[in-house]
Order: structure tokens, then C-alpha cells, then sequence
């Protein structure tokens, strides 16, 4: 339904008008949780108490205000939310701060209004906070004294909270530094007077735009225009408001509303945001032009995905899928031993990738591979196949937007092929019919051609250095990784994994080091593939330019490395010049046989 023609209201209103009955406030579910910290509530706090000493600033504005309103006086926040929340623990601070018995019990109803059964008026908080913060309110925030009381069971452990990003550790903050500049700026001879004053001022001079509209869709592209400072909506938040606005039952969009904070909290915000972003790519298989929520309006216009309850179950179909298969990794095999060496191979390479490939182009078409084919058996076949692209490409210079069509390519393959045996056995050659599609490619076809990409980074005196030196310990665990019996063990690559140099980089003068290398082979080797392993734990710098038998017995000692790789140097008496060829040569040649095979 078109939203053009519903009327939008824009009015300054003092504080006295805002918490006053005209107004019940509800924090709609799909806000992000109360965030203001120290640093906000200190510049809210004292910009109003500047203000006040001001004689010149007869009014105050304290911002913008957007509000849904579909019925009564209801209002759910759209913008605003965490200023609202700030100031009515402020309020709750200054009615336990006041010793004056009518400003107090005038402060209270502010922020509570009290019920009269002659009038038939309930109960009812003014404003309504999170899921999450609601309980606090109504213990702490919305009793005579309770703001005391908070910090004081807070401080006795009596409130139990998950580490200082927890909504219930900023209203901690936000009592505690009210209070706190309450005692700082104002003198305690005239503290009463100076609070009351402060107290008048804030609600009959410091005034905000509120912005009305009972249209949702009006309030979210009004909120889009404005820059106020609550902390902004991300598209994370807009993506839900616009999907749960499209569904017309309030039941069915309660439930969706909780099933998607319910996953929010599963995945946090972040992750959750990068899946959004995997599912954009499957479908618009092009890169980002706009926000991520703007460039879903523009996939919804096109009919894919649908927007509302279809496209909240996609998310949810895909989240189940980047939780099972990507970040926590499993597949469903039978217990015999070709099936278990896949199952381990699958769960070690994908969370090296992970880890240590600074990109994620290749993690949309593995998430549209498995929702079109469901196929567990095939899925080693499949990574293993996007890995070898997703490296060449990163070793062949791949820009993010030539990753992207790359990548892009092997999503179009996936929507037109009918078995994922198929996939697997095209998506390193596919070209889309597309005539108009550019972008760079290589061609797996030639093998001269992979091993000219292969030798120029194998090769490079600068290797240990290139990427940022990610390249180079991404490459040592994928070969390490080949090493192992992957039927009975999976290798866990986890805690601090570092690259060392055998031969050190800065060797002591008349060291072991300087009398079988001189300065000229030293700068042509040191960085190269043949000198460098993998250890567990940070760097010992010291231990580094120790001559090679010390160091062995200092990295190593009895039970050696867990290390395939490193392991390895057992084989070595003495490291020189030819020993360091030689191990070059080796490893070269088993990472080009991943590779080229």
C-alpha cells in the first residue's frame, strides 16, 4: 500500500508535553538494545546544565523525535529510543535526588503514571523499554528510591548482567553518572534549589521535534533522512522493520519479531549482518551498489525474494545453514571411514578458510550449493573445488569486485543446474551466457597457466610478506592439513599459530647464521617458502636467532610441534644453504600438487 498520502506531523514540544499523558512510549522489537554509554549520558546531562547556566538560551533542543502512531496515545519509537531512555533514568535520578516532596512526587509521575480507579486510569509506565530492560524498570527505575537501590544491589552482585555491552550494565552507567555529576557540578549548599531548578528547566525549556506518522513504512524512510544523536538504526535494523511492517497479522508478526531477535542473539549483530549480506549476494550476484537495506528494496521490487513472511523464513532457512555448515561445521555421514576422512576434511578446511582467507565471497555460493541440493555427501567435493578457486584467485590478485563476479558466476550455475554432480564438475570452467557479464578470469583448463600464477607467488623472495603475510601461513596450515590421516584425527588449528624463520632475518654477527649464509644469499632466502614453519604460541624473539640445533631443542623440545609441517625438521641434521632448497623445492611441489591436481 502506498504510504504517499498519510499525513506526517512535525512538532517542537517541550519535555513537560512529552511525559505528560498525551504519551505512552513502546520501544518497538526490531530497535537495537539500549546502547548510550558514560561519554552520552555525561553530554546529555551537561548540555542541559550549560544551558540552564546560559542566561541567553531561554530554550533548549534536545533533537529530533520519530514516532509510529496507529491508535491512541501509543507511540512506538522509531527514532529517539535511546535519548527517551536516557532521560527517564535521569528523571528517576533528580525524583531520588530532590528532597522536595512535591517536585519528587511531580518527577514520579512523569515517568509513571498513578493509577486512580474512581477514574478508571491504571498503572502505567510512561515509557516502555526493551524485552530485556523491562524487569529493571519496573524494580528500580519506576519505585521512589530505586535508583539507590540499583546501584546498590548492582554493587552486591544482586543483578546479574553479561560483561559491560549488556543493556542493564548501561543503565548502571547511566544512574551512576548522573548521580556522579550531580555531586561534581552542583554545590551541596544549595543542592535542592540547584536540582529543582534543573529539574524546571529540563521539563518546560529543553524541547524536541517530534516527528508523527501512522504509517510505519513513512516513519522508517523519515528516520533515514534525519541525523540525530541516538545511535542510528543499521540495516540490520531496517531490513526487519520493513519485513515484519509487510505482515498484516499482528500475531504472525509477533512471532517473526521474536524469532528474529531469537536468532539475532544466536548469531550477534555482526554475524548476523554478514549473512544478510551472503543472501544479497545469491540473489542480486553482482556487488554492493547501495546499503544493504536499499539494495534489498531493490531485489524485493523484483519479486526475489518476496518481501515479509517469505523472505524472514528464507533468512531463517539460510541462517540454519551458515550456523550448521559454516560456523559451526558438520555433516551428515555414515560412520565408515572414507565418509568420516570427508566429515574431518570438510570441518578442518572450512575453518581454516575461515580464519586465515581475509575474504568471504566463497561462503554465498557454498550456502546456495546446500539449500538446492541438500547434499551432505557432496559437500567436500564442493569446498574443495571453491577452495582451490577462492586461492588462485587470491594469489592471481583478485580484486573484491573480480571476486565478486567470479564468485558470482558459480551462484548462476548453481540456480540453472539440475545436479549438484553437475556443479562440481563445472563451476571451475562455467561462463555464463550472459555476453554482457565482464570480468577478469582465469583459465583452470591450462595448466601453464595456474603454474605461472603458482611459481610467481611459490617462488617470491618477498613470500612470507605477501598479503600482509596471510598468504603465506594460510598456505603452510592448508599444507599441513594435507599431511594428516584425516580418517582417524582432525588437526584443531586454534589459540596463536605464528610463521617462523629457520633461518633468522636479523642473525647476530659472527653468529652460526653468518658463517653459512652470507648477507647477499640471506636477503635472497630468508623470507622465502623453504625457510619458514608454523609453531603454536607467540613468538619467542629471543629463542629466534639461536643457532639451528638450540633452536629445534627451544621450539620443539622433546614432543616436537603439533605440526605435520614442522615436525618435519627432524629430518634435517643441519640447515644450510642446500638443506633450505631442498625443503623449498619440497614444499612447493606438494602445494602445486593441491593445487594443479
Amino acid at each position: 500500500m502506498s504510504n504517499l498520502h498519510v499525513p506526517i506531523k512535525a512538532e517542537e514540544q517541550p519535555l513537560k508535553k512529552i511525559f505528560s499523558s498525551d504519551y505512552f512510549f513502546i520501544i518497538p522489537k526490531f530497535q537495537r538494545p539500549f546502547s548510550w554509554k558514560k561519554d552520552n549520558f555525561e553530554k546529555l546531562f551537561m548540555d542541559i546544565y550549560e544551558a540552564m547556566e546560559d542566561s541567553s538560551q531561554d530554550v533548549y533542543f534536545l533533537g529530533s523525535m520519530v514516532l509510529w502512531n496507529e491508535r491512541g496515545e501509543e507511540y512506538k519509537v522509531i527514532d529517539g529510543q535511546q535519548r527517551l531512555a536516557s532521560l527517564t533514568i535521569l528523571l528517576a535520578v533528580l525524583r531520588d535526588s530532590i528532597k522536595d516532596l512535591e517536585f519528587k512526587n511531580s518527577l514520579h509521575r512523569a515517568i509513571f503514571q498513578r493509577g486512580d480507579p474512581l477514574l478508571q486510569i491504571p498503572e502505567r509506565e510512561r515509557f516502555k523499554p526493551w524485552e530485556e530492560l523491562q524487569e529493571i524498570f519496573r524494580k528500580y527505575i519506576y519505585r521512589e528510591n530505586g535508583t539507590r537501590k540499583f546501584l546498590e544491589d548492582f554493587k552486591e552482585g544482586r543483578i546479574n548482567y553479561n560483561g559491560e555491552d549488556d543493556p542493564i550494565y548501561h543503565v548502571k552507567e547511566a544512574i551512576e553518572t548522573f548521580y556522579e555529576l550531580i555531586e561534581r557540578v552542583i554545590s551541596s549548599d544549595v543542592l535542592d534549589d540547584k536540582l529543582k531548578k534543573y529539574a524546571s528547566y529540563l521539563f518546560n525549556n529543553v524541547y524536541v521535534v517530534v516527528i508523527k506518522t501512522a504509517s510505519f513504512g513513512s516513519a522508517i524512510r523519515l528516520f533515514n533522512v534525519l541525523n540525530t544523536r541516538g545511535l542510528p538504526l543499521s540495516s540490520l535494523d531496517i531490513i526487519k522493520a520493513v519485513n515484519l511492517e509487510a505482515i498484516e497479522d499482528n500475531e504472525l508478526r509477533e512471532k517473526y519479531a521474536n524469532e528474529w531477535i531469537e536468532l539475532e542473539k544466536e548469531l550477534g549483530r555482526e554475524k548476523f549482518e554478514s549473512l544478510l549480506s551472503y543472501i544479497r549476494l545469491i540473489y542480486a550476484k553482482r556487488k554492493v551498489r547501495k546499503t544493504l537495506h536499499e539494495e534489498f528494496e531493490m531485489l524485493y521490487k523484483s519479486g526475489q525474494p518476496r518481501k515479509g513472511e517469505p523472505f524472514i523464513k528464507l533468512v531463517k532457512e539460510y541462517a540454519d545453514i551458515y550456523m550448521r555448515k559454516i560456523l559451526a561445521p558438520e555433516l551428515d555421514v555414515r560412520n565408515e571411514r572414507r565418509e568420516i576422512e570427508q566429515l574431518n576434511k570438510y570441518k578442518v578446511l572450512i575453518n581454516i578458510m575461515k580464519q586465515y582467507i581475509p575474504f568471504s565471497e566463497w561462503i554465498p555460493p557454498l550456502m546456495a550449493f546446500y539449500k538446492k541440493f541438500k547434499a551432505d555427501n557432496m559437500l567436500t567435493d564442493f569446498l574443495v573445488k571453491l577452495e582451490k578457486k577462492a586461492v588462485i584467485e587470491w594469489m592471481a590478485g583478485f580484486t573484491a569486485t573480480e571476486r565478486v563476479t567470479s564468485f558470482s558466476r558459480i551462484i548462476r550455475l548453481i540456480d540453472e543446474a539440475n545436479e549438484p554432480r553437475d556443479v562440481i564438475n563445472k563451476m571451475l570452467f562455467y561462463k555464463p551466457p550472459d555476453a554482457r557479464e565482464r570480468g577478469r578470469t582465469i583459465n583452470y583448463a591450462n595448466r601453464e597457466e595456474l603454474e605461472r600464477i603458482l611459481e610467481s607467488v611459490l617462488n617470491s623472495q618477498e613470500f612470507y610478506r605477501l598479503k600482509g603475510g596471510k598468504l603465506a601461513k594460510y598456505l603452510l596450515l592448508r599444507l599441513d592439513m594435507e599431511k594428516w590421516d584425516l580418517s582417524s584425527v582432525a588437526p584443531q588449528y586454534t589459540g596463536i599459530i605464528t610463521v617462523e624463520h629457520i633461518l633468522p632475518r636479523n642473525p647476530p654477527k659472527n653468529s652460526e647464521w653468518c658463517r653459512k649464509f652470507d648477507e647477499e644469499t640471506r636477503r635472497k632466502w630468508v623470507d622465502r617458502l623453504g625457510n619458514l614453519v608454523l609453531l603454536s604460541g607467540p613468538r619467542n624473539s629471543k629463542a629466534a636467532n639461536y643457532d639451528f640445533k638450540r633452536k629445534i631443542e627451544i621450539y620443539f623440545g622433546k614432543k616436537w610441534s603439533s605440526f605435520k609441517i614442522t615436525q618435519e625438521l627432524r629430518d634435517y641434521k643441519d640447515w644450510n644453504l642446500e638443506a633450505l632448497r631442498r625443503r623449498h623445492e619440497k614444499l612447493k611441489r606438494e602445494i602445486k600438487n593441491i593445487y594443479l591436481s
